[in-house]
């Protein structure tokens, strides 16, 4: 038997969500059906890890996030549910490095992907800085851009402000803002713009997708409805139109179908490719430009005495709250392409200032993904194997980024070469390009500018993978703003 929906969308992560909350506010009456292969990380599907109730949850999280390196978050969720060596189990849920499921990433070892309800929505430190310059799509027209990058900030609850009362924040600001000086005042350095609602006695609550999309998550849409440890394998297609999807449930291992109208995948920048190409669907573009900008980590100590601070006390977050500040530094185009996220906290008895910047790095056809017809995942899929590197030009941007992560530390504190790295490629969990969005079906993007794959009338893609610029800032807005576009084609389509 198979079900029968509008619109099915495959992915409860913040992308999947963004167009459920979209399609069902323009179209109420349209059945919407949500795949999830994952199962619920807490007793609350689809908040934020940091509202949990659980506290081992909470706390890992804390913790993890206090060393403000995603790839060690990554480690840490590992571990913390259980998963002994390069292993990994369906029943589990949370972050995996992405060799797990059996692919080659030796050229991408950062690169991981969330087995979870919520996907990577339930992880993510929430940071939203918006894009800027060439890190915009041109061919957009600016005024669409605009009015959907404002509601996207809406459905993620984007705000600019203190995560607590803090007598550093100013002096830091006052510092940095000399070390590091921008052209553009409306681009100065100042605070993180962070996705959630600020409390002054509980940790800055964190948007999750059921912040998103409640009715998705709390079953209030009679018409809308998520089905989670269902495992999409196949987009049965007659080359122009999808005719019903594939699925198995992933415990028991019994094949489903589904049959949808409207299909949109938002599985994520490695496995939506991964699912196209497992369907026969290989557009030349596929796979290919992945993009990911170069992270280049590091800490600070804060001199308290240099910012006139001696005698002042550092202060102490709620429990729960692994952050005293979160502030930015904006690249300002092409001129500096380099952006910082900059986390004050207290790490082992120190008072430190996590610096980390992003740079670009060029677009180039050599990165992509290699699928295989032979080899297998875990899961089935298609094994996947990893070209990527940086070019000459991507290299003298690191240094130069490097230039700049140095001068804002030393504003702050005492800064060595040796305490900046630059983290293994993939490790900011920011790739996109691999599903790319483009104006012309010219063989360089997979789906037109409505997230529409081309040759296919009712075959949408969504998330940071159909990102066609290459970013400074943080994936998740960009993509959330164009799954705003995105939606607003599939409820036309419906």
């Amino acid at each position: 038997m198979t079900d029968n929906y509008d619109l099915i969308i495959v992915g409860s992560g913040p992308n999947g969500a963004v167009i459920a909350a979209q399609v069902h506010a323009q179209n109420p009456e349209a059945s919407i059906l949500v795949l999830e292969a994952g199962r619920e990380i807490t007793q609350v599907p689809g908040e934020h890890l940091v509202e949990a109730d659980e506290s081992a949850l909470n706390a890992s999280y804390e913790d993890l996030m206090r060393r403000a390196r995603q790839i060690e978050y990554v480690k840490g969720a590992v571990s913390m549910n259980e998963i002994e060596g390069d292993a990994w189990q369906a029943d589990v849920p949370g972050v995996f490095p992405a060799a797990f499921f059996g692919h080659n990433f030796a050229a991408f070892p950062g690169a991981s992907v969330a087995w979870n309800i919520g996907g990577m929505g339930v992880h993510w430190t929430a940071a939203t800085p918006w894009p800027y310059a060439e890190e915009i799509p041109e061919f957009l027209p600016r005024a669409e851009w605009d009015a959907d990058l404002e509601t996207a900030r809406g459905l993620l609850r984007t705000s600019v402000g203190p995560l607590v009362d803090n007598p550093f924040t100013e002096p830091i600001f006052a510092a940095i803002r000399e070390a590091v000086p921008s052209p553009d005042p409306a681009r100065e350095f100042g605070y993180m713009p962070m996705a959630g609602v600020a409390h002054s006695d509980r940790p800055f609550a964190r948007t999750g997708p059921r912040d998103i999309a409640p009715f998705l998550f709390d079953g209030s849409a009679p018409n809308v409805t998520l089905r989670t440890g269902v495992f999409v394998t196949r987009l049965e297609n007659d080359g122009t139109r999808v005719t019903g999807l594939v699925a198995k449930d992933v415990e028991t291992g019994a094949e489903l179908a589904y049959h949808g109208a409207q299909i949109l995948v938002a599985a994520d920048a490695l496995r939506t490719p991964q699912l196209l190409w497992a369907s026969g669907i290989r557009p030349a573009a596929l796979g290919v430009r992945l993009n990911e900008h170069a992270s280049i980590d590091g800490d600070v100590e804060i001199d308290a005495a240099r910012l006139g601070l001696a005698d002042a006390e550092v202060p102490v977050p709620p429990a729960g709250e692994p952050f005293i500040g979160s502030y930015w530094s904006p690249s300002i185009g092409a001129a500096r392409p380099a952006h910082g996220q900059l986390m004050e906290r207290e790490l082992d008895g120190r008072h430190v200032l996590g610096v980390g910047w992003y740079c670009a790095t060029e677009i180039r056809p050599e990165n992509r993904i290699e699928f295989s017809d032979e080899l297998t995942d875990q899961l089935g899929m298609p094994h996947m194997t990893v070209h990527f590197s940086y070019s000459e030009n991507d290299l003298a941007e690191i240094r130069r980024t490097m230039d700049v992560q140095r001068a804002a530390a030393n504003a702050i504190g005492t800064f060595q070469d040796a305490e900046s790295e630059v983290l293994p490629a993939g490790a900011s969990l920011h790739y996109t390009g691999t599903v790319r969005m483009g104006p012309v079906d010219d063989g360089t993007s997979v789906v037109d500018t409505d997230g529409r794959v081309w040759g296919f009338d009712n075959l949408f893609l969504a998330g940071n993978g159909v990102v066609p610029t290459a970013l400074t800032c943080n994936a998740t807005l960009t993509g959330a703003t164009l799954s705003v576009r995105i939606a607003r084609a599939v409820t036309a389509a419906l």
